[in-house]
């Protein structure tokens, strides 16, 4: 099967996206679709669904990976960026006690044990995030299935109104994944 990527509504014999859940083509999805809504009532109507089924498989897709890449791409950093402010906090105290004898010693822990504190939570934060990419890219998976299953089976049976909700329902349910944060306040920096 083919790899390469797709845009919605294109393409006879181009995969879904790079990197897909499914390696399936526009026409072995339209195969597919024929299949099922042969002889059905309505078929141009469940078909035109089944195409918008379509497009929002190759949404979903395009969603779930960059959700998955940016959680591999920032792993390595959190951890770099959590021995960084220590490493630096460390260094000015050092610093600080040599100049200014016992206060400098204080204030140079003091540095320190701050630096520490602020490495655990530079760790923290993209963790959260890391955590929240997980979250969108297994549900944005999730309603792929849905979507895909819905195309082949409840487009046969569904009224047109019916269909009309439920392909309105899976673009909601679309943004509302987008929408998942890692709950924590951003600063400014």
């Amino acid at each position: 099967m083919s790899t390469e990527g797709s845009q919605p509504g294109q393409g006879s014999g181009q995969a879904l996206a790079q990197g897909s859940l499914e390696q399936l083509t526009r026409e072995q999805f339209d195969k597919r679709l024929d299949k099922t809504l042969a002889g059905v009532e309505d078929a141009e109507y469940r078909r035109s669904a089944g195409w918008e089924c379509w497009d929002l498989m190759v949404r979903i897709s395009k969603l779930r990976a960059r959700a998955n890449r940016t959680r591999k791409q920032w792993n390595p950093v959190r951890l770099a960026g959590a021995a960084i402010p220590a490493l630096a906090a460390g260094a000015g105290g050092v610093l600080i006690s040599h100049l200014h004898g016992t206060a400098g010693t204080v204030i140079g822990w003091v540095a320190l044990v701050g630096g520490v504190m602020g490495a655990a939570i530079s760790a923290m934060r993209p963790a959260a995030h890391y955590a929240a990419d997980l979250r969108r890219g297994s549900q944005f998976e999730g309603l792929y299935w849905e979507v895909s299953s819905y195309a082949v089976t409840g487009l046969v049976y569904d009224e047109k109104e019916q269909i009309a909700e439920v392909l309105q329902g899976f673009s909601k349910r679309m943004c509302e994944i987008s929408m998942i944060s890692a709950n924590v306040t951003e600063s400014a920096a």
